[in-house]
């Protein structure tokens, strides 16, 4: 799921926000990434391959955008997986 707080436009760099939260029960108040244009939450264990809006994340980023999270274990379940994740959101031209 993402919520919008913007506008998107052609061309416009965007600073892109990631939250996840590990159960329905669990809330995404401590996460606190400041302002964002565009904000992607999920809420699915770290541990399932299936991130829909993380999927959805990377799908959306585009040259001179921006990823936010809260932290490292909020985006990847390891190492490996971490790479990966950044490996597409640098093929995108986002950092």
């Amino acid at each position: 799921m993402f919520r919008d707080n913007v506008t998107v436009k052609k061309g416009k760099q965007m600073k892109v926000g990631y939250k996840r939260v590990s159960s329905v029960e669990q809330k995404f108040d401590r996460q606190d990434l400041g302002e964002v244009d565009k904000l992607f939450e999920e809420k699915v264990s770290g541990a399932s391959a299936d991130r829909t809006a993380l999927n959805e994340m990377l799908s959306f980023v585009r040259e001179g955008d921006e990823v936010i999270v809260y932290s490292i274990d909020r985006l990847a379940r390891d190492l490996r997986d971490l790479e990966t994740i950044i490996n597409k959101v640098i093929d995108n031209g986002a950092s």
